[in-house]
């Protein structure tokens, strides 16, 4: 009797252990992010907003891409990325890598500027979509970040997500483009065939290309530049692709 005690206590346990590295894990983390900011951006209803959350597909050369939301209006197609991300967060808009600060300065990581992330996600529309100047890069962090150490006027708190519904901008959609902008990418979700697994070994060679010098976005070589803050390396294809790595 008191080993069968034993026994149900023990894999009571296990399971609570198990269950809380999921509850904790990076993935399940971001994934609560997400379905808070989805809340917000609510619904789509016809003729005024159209949403689409977690957009996994591949491009025309076989990458992966994964955008947390799309929300269109007739100000535009907005692009956002969401960071449920704790601590302190300092980065400026042309920082390849920003920093989070925790443990009151005696922890810090770094993370690749989600600014230039969600760059990447709206290069892939642009070219699905065969139109531009119409997409609005947002990033938007959890309440749980301080935020006002970041240099940017893409970046918003979940607090302030709800002022993009009325937010101007100079771009005008009518009704009829939301709607095809939003059927065309429901599509493209809807076909999708890549795995969130196989988009994970994607970004891994993502990695990999940029050490070969390889552009990520379109397959470009990547040659040394000068710019206004020094060498850099840019796509050969630019202007139409501007992926830019700085010299570490």
């Amino acid at each position: 009797m008191i080993f069968a005690v034993i026994a149900i206590v023990i894999t009571i346990i296990v399971i609570a252990i198990i269950i809380g590295k999921k509850t904790y894990s990076p993935e399940s983390k971001g994934e609560r992010g997400e379905n808070r900011v989805a809340k917000i951006l609510g619904d789509t209803i016809s003729g005024e907003q159209y949403v689409i959350n977690d957009l996994l597909f591949q491009n025309e050369n076989g990458q992966s891409c994964q955008i947390d939301h799309i929300f269109i209006n007739k100000f535009g197609i907005w692009v956002i990325e969401t960071k449920n991300y704790t601590g302190n967060i300092y980065g400026q808009e042309d920082q390849r890598e920003w920093t989070q600060v925790l443990a009151y300065g005696n922890e810090k990581n770094k993370f690749y500027n989600p600014i230039k992330q969600n760059a990447t996600h709206i290069y892939h529309l642009s070219n699905y979509l065969k139109v531009k100047n119409v997409f609005i890069n947002v990033v938007v962090f959890l309440s749980h970040a301080d935020i006002t150490n970041i240099v940017s006027n893409n970046v918003y708190s979940i607090y302030e997500l709800p002022t993009i519904k009325n937010q101007t901008t100079n771009i005008t959609l009518s009704i009829d483009k939301m709607e095809y902008y939003y059927n065309k990418l429901l599509e493209l979700k809807n076909n999708a065939t890549i795995t969130k697994n196989e988009h994970i070994e994607n970004i891994y060679k993502i990695q990999q290309q940029i050490q070969q010098g390889i552009c990520p976005r379109c397959g470009g070589k990547l040659v040394l530049r000068n710019g206004k803050y020094g060498q850099f390396y840019g796509c050969s294809n630019f202007p139409n692709c501007k992926f830019k790595k700085r010299i570490e």
